[in-house]
């Protein structure tokens, strides 16, 4: 099932609906945090999106198959917090995106299209180089070419590189809760951005998986059915099949 978002930059995307057994399979990833980013990547059809759109694009799925509201860490308490709030943050981030030239070598700078994983992502805003008759796109380069490329550079361009960045650090950087001083921040630059939504995807352990599962089944019997439902239906599921037992209970009593 394919699900549409428009992101606050007016551009559709088109995502796979993350379903109950996407999670099982997300947890089975362990606590390898490349696999686990190539495997929600793999839910976001739309191609040829900065890491900004595609961090948008998470928490909306995330909202709508999973849960609209988090737990978050609020002036030293546990508090949840809907999802279209923190969303709210990224209602408008600047179009940085600057084209440069040094020493004949022609480069196109702006937000990555990559997650941060294990390292800092900073050169990653070099997305495009041209030099003569040479053209790169870095977006098709795997990680060992684009470092066999990035090392290739002389340090003058690498310093104009860094000159951006220091230029735009601000927007690069977003905090979660819009309002307030204290939020936490994600940047762009560095892993905050996935830790985060690797975070918000870990929504149950495998043993709570398997429960759902368990009880449920004593009211759906097509198994089939519970795992290709969205986690929002199964836990409507839950709240219904909860009250039934609830008014057999007064029903008996009565």
């Amino acid at each position: 099932m394919l699900v549409t978002f428009t992101l606050p930059n007016k551009k559709k995307v088109v995502v796979e609906a993350f379903l109950y057994k996407h999670i099982r399979e997300f947890l089975l990833q362990n606590n390898c945090l490349e696999s686990k980013l190539k495997f929600l990547e793999r839910f976001i059809v739309t191609k040829k999106l900065n890491v900004i759109e595609k961090f948008i694009t998470l928490l909306k799925l995330r909202e709508k198959c999973i849960k609209s509201t988090l737990t978050l860490a609020v002036d030293k308490s546990n508090k949840e917090v809907g999802l279209d709030y923190i969303l709210e943050s990224f209602d408008e981030y600047v179009d940085i995106r600057q084209e440069v030239t040094c020493n004949n070598i022609h480069l196109i700078l702006d937000y990555p299209t990559k997650f941060c994983v294990n390292t800092d992502n900073a050169l990653s805003v070099i997305r495009e180089i041209k030099i003569e008759d040479e053209h790169i796109v870095t977006d098709d380069l795997s990680d060992e070419e684009f470092l066999q490329v990035i090392n290739m550079l002389p340090a003058d361009v690498l310093n104009v590189v860094g000159d951006f960045i220091d230029d735009k650090k601000d927007a690069f950087v977003f905090p979660l809760l819009h309002s307030r001083n204290n939020s936490i921040k994600i940047n762009f630059l560095n892993s905050t951005p996935f830790d985060f939504i690797n975070t918000i995807y870990e929504c149950i352990d495998e043993n709570n998986y398997r429960e759902y599962i368990f009880v449920l089944s004593k009211r759906i019997k097509d198994v089939e059915f519970l795992v290709n439902s969205t986690m929002v239906d199964i836990y409507d599921y839950l709240d219904l099949y909860k009250r039934e037992c609830e008014e057999e209970k007064d029903k008996l009593q009565k």
